[in-house]
């Protein structure tokens, strides 16, 4: 389960990266490199506590190179959602040296996750055609087998996989379903 969600939601990222080829989305090169710098932080921080995730590996590799496309194709941003970001990774990352405990940067990173997928809420939110539904689908079926590798049901195991699966589930409503309802 652990490595099937990780190889959908790396290929959550293929129909992302054709709409930003083809100009459909406009990605922000802060706002991944963020994410992914972030994510990375908490794979590492994962993996130091023993919990491994299929999904968050795949989700690394996708965010890096959605960043690359971004520096490429988007639109730079930098408004006070990234910084609050920013500021949660780099809380999680202080917090692990100075305890010692990698669980506080998986919680600072799932925040700082969060907090960065406001501006995509509220984007899908405005206009859900900016937003590929196949891509917010495919993470969304990722998120499921997440949560059914799940072995230990504790902060350090489920953390990330719940926190992606809220936010892919909000997304699906904001871009699949929300526009069929009006």
């Amino acid at each position: 389960m652990n490595v099937i969600s990780g190889i959908l939601f790396f290929l959550g990222f293929l129909p992302y990266v054709v709409t930003i080829i083809e100009g459909q989305t406009i990605p922000s090169p802060v706002s991944w490199a963020v994410w992914a710098v972030v994510d990375t932080l908490a794979l590492l921080a994962m993996r130091k506590e023993g919990a491994m995730s299929g999904q968050l590996t795949g989700a690394v590799f996708g965010a890096w190179g959605i960043t690359i496309l971004a520096v490429l194709f988007g639109k730079p941003t930098m408004g006070s959602i990234e910084w609050v970001s920013i500021v949660g990774a780099v809380a999680g990352i202080v917090l692990w040296q100075k305890t010692g405990k990698p669980l506080f940067a998986i919680i600072c990173a799932q925040i700082a996750v969060f907090m960065g997928a406001i501006p995509t809420f509220a984007g899908a939110y405005a206009n859900p055609s900016q937003e590929d539904p196949i891509a917010w689908s495919i993470w969304t079926a990722s998120c499921v087998f997440a949560l059914l590798a799940i072995k230990k049901w504790d902060m350090p195991n489920a953390l990330q996989p719940a926190t992606f699966t809220i936010i892919e589930v909000i997304m699906v409503v904001l871009v699949v379903i929300r526009p069929h309802l009006f």
